[in-house]
């Protein structure tokens, strides 16, 4: 039953990260110089006598990719938690999946696993390739260390609590001018903010952590209580 609706969810949703994928690694080619032949990855040579620290972007600190993928990353957030709920209650489909043996949470646990998964694929693929093309000798003047990508990850670790509020706000049954997208706009402004602005890591993780519960339990309560008939 699992696997069924696993394979149901990726059916669904898959599109949505590879969209997200697609215009991130566009963006890539663009930062990165990809040819899209048979040499692939062109590693540029550069001479430092002749660099200009304002002629050259520098990868994970100044670099346009990096400010694209927070602003890609929330668009994708937002539409699969959207889609993953109101696409059930659109084509009716709430009845029939509640009618499952299998317990409302875990149902929803699948779909939320998926979406995660398809949130982790769409983004995090292309700054690991971003990643590895700064890491390679010879593609940059510029220095490079792991450490460096920190800021990109906490932004995606932050803007997944986008998709769960999207979720929340997918699920819930109040009217759309009200209270029902309360919780995407409060916590699309705190997203943004640990996404965008230079919150220290060990003080954005509990606050992304904290705020997900939050968010989980929430959509736990929505779940047990709402009527889908």
């Amino acid at each position: 039953m699992v696997k069924a609706l696993l394979i149901k969810e990726c059916r669904e949703n898959l599109w949505l990260g590879a969209v997200a994928m697609a215009f991130l690694l566009c963006d890539l080619a663009v930062q990165t110089r990809w040819d899209g032949g048979l040499v692939g990855w062109q590693l540029q040579q550069y001479d430092v006598r002749s660099y200009s620290s304002e002629a050259r972007e520098i990868p994970f600190l100044r670099d346009s990719f990096c400010r694209t993928v927070p602003g890609i990353a929330a668009l994708l957030a937002v539409a699969l938690g959207f889609r993953q709920t109101l696409g059930e209650s659109l084509q009716g489909t709430y009845l029939l999946l509640f009618h499952l043996p299998m317990a409302r949470w875990r149902l929803v646990g699948v779909k939320l696993l998926m979406g995660l998964c398809i949130y982790t694929a769409g983004t995090a693929v292309p700054v690991l390739l971003f990643a590895f093309w700064a890491a390679t000798p010879g593609t940059h003047p510029s220095p490079f260390f792991w450490s460096m990508t920190l800021p990109a990850w906490q932004a995606l670790i932050a803007i997944a609590m986008l998709y769960l509020a999207a979720f929340l706000c997918g699920l819930r049954a109040s009217r759309w001018i009200g209270s029902r997208l309360l919780p995407l706009a409060a916590v699309g402004v705190g997203a943004w903010l640990l996404a965008v602005a230079p919150v220290p890591w060990w003080l954005a993780l509990p606050i992304t952590l904290a705020v997900s519960a939050v968010l989980l339990s929430s959509i736990g309560h929505v779940v047990r209580v709402r009527d889908f008939d």
